[in-house]
C-alpha cells in the first residue's frame, strides 16, 4: 500500500508543479500560496496524515510574521502549508531546484532559495526574505538548518533571527510533532498517522543589539521546545 501512496504522491507533485509553472508564467495576478495549500492537502490526504492544529487563534490573517519551527521531516512543509492560513514564503536549499519539474516549479515560485556554502549568497537570500516581509509576506524559517537526525530539536542558527532583527516583524514559534516518524522508516513510514502542530503567541520584541538578538533567539527556541513538550 505504501508503494501506491508513494506513486500517487509523485504524480500529484508532478501535476501540481506543472500547474504552478503555467500559472506563475501566464497569470497576471499569480497566487502561489493557494496552489501550495492545495498540493499540501492532497499530499497529506493521500498519505493518510491527519493534522491537528492548536493556536491558530494567535494569528491575524492580515498580519505579517516570521514563523520559526522545528524541522523533523520533509513532511513539515506540507503540514505547515495546510495548517497556516497566512501567505508565507519558505527559505529552501537552492540545490532542490535540480529536481526535475518540481525544482523548476520552486524556481518560479516566490519562495527563497539559499546557497548555504556561500556566505555572500546566503546573505543575499536573507535580504530577499527581509524584502518579502516588508512587502507584506510572512516567512517560514527552520533555524536548525537541516532536519533532525533523532527527532529532537538541535541548536538553531542565527540567520532566522537576522531576518527578525532587520524586518521588525513579530516572531511566531511553531512546534511540529509526529512528522519525524513518517520518513524515519523510509517509504514504509508513509502510512496513516496523526501529526500535531502548535502555534505559539507572537513575540513582538525588536532587538536593537547583537546581544538582544541572541537573547531573542534563545527565548524563541525555548518557546518552540516548550510547545513540543506540551504536545
Amino acid at each position: 500500500m505504501y508503494l501506491v501512496r508513494l506513486l500517487l504522491i509523485i504524480l500529484v507533485t508532478l501535476f501540481d508543479s506543472v500547474a504552478v509553472i503555467i500559472h506563475m508564467t501566464f497569470s497576471k495576478s499569480p497566487d502561489f500560496h493557494s496552489f501550495a495549500r492545495r498540493w499540501a492537502r492532497r499530499l497529506l490526504k493521500i498519505s493518510g496524515i491527519e493534522v491537528v492544529v492548536e493556536g491558530s487563534e494567535n494569528l491575524q490573517k492580515e498580519e505579517t510574521y516570521i514563523f520559526i519551527a522545528n524541522h523533523s521531516s520533509l513532511f513539515d512543509i506540507p503540514v505547515l502549508q495546510a495548517s497556516i492560513e497566512n501567505d508565507f514564503r519558505i527559505i529552501y536549499k537552492k540545490e532542490l531546484e535540480k529536481i526535475p519539474v518540481f525544482g523548476y516549479g520552486l524556481k518560479k515560485s516566490p519562495y527563497i532559495g539559499i546557497v548555504r556554502e556561500d556566505p555572500r549568497k546566503s546573505m543575499q537570500s536573507l535580504e530577499l526574505a527581509i524584502d518579502s516581509i516588508q512587502k507584506g509576506s510572512s516567512v517560514l524559517v527552520f533555524p536548525e538548518g537541516t532536519r533532525t537526525k533523532d527527532g529532537n530539536p538541535s541548536e538553531p542558527k542565527r540567520g532566522a533571527f537576522i531576518i527578525a532583527a532587520k524586518s521588525h516583524k513579530p516572531i511566531v514559534p511553531v512546534a511540529i510533532r509526529g512528522t519525524y516518524e513518517i520518513l524515519s522508516n523510509g517509504i514504509k513510514g508513509i502510512s496513516p498517522r496523526k501529526v500535531r502542530v502548535k502555534i505559539g503567541t507572537p513575540i513582538r520584541e525588536i532587538p536593537q543589539t547583537r546581544a538582544e538578538e541572541s537573547a531573542l533567539m534563545d527565548r524563541t527556541w525555548e518557546e518552540v521546545k516548550k510547545l513540543l513538550n506540551q504536545m
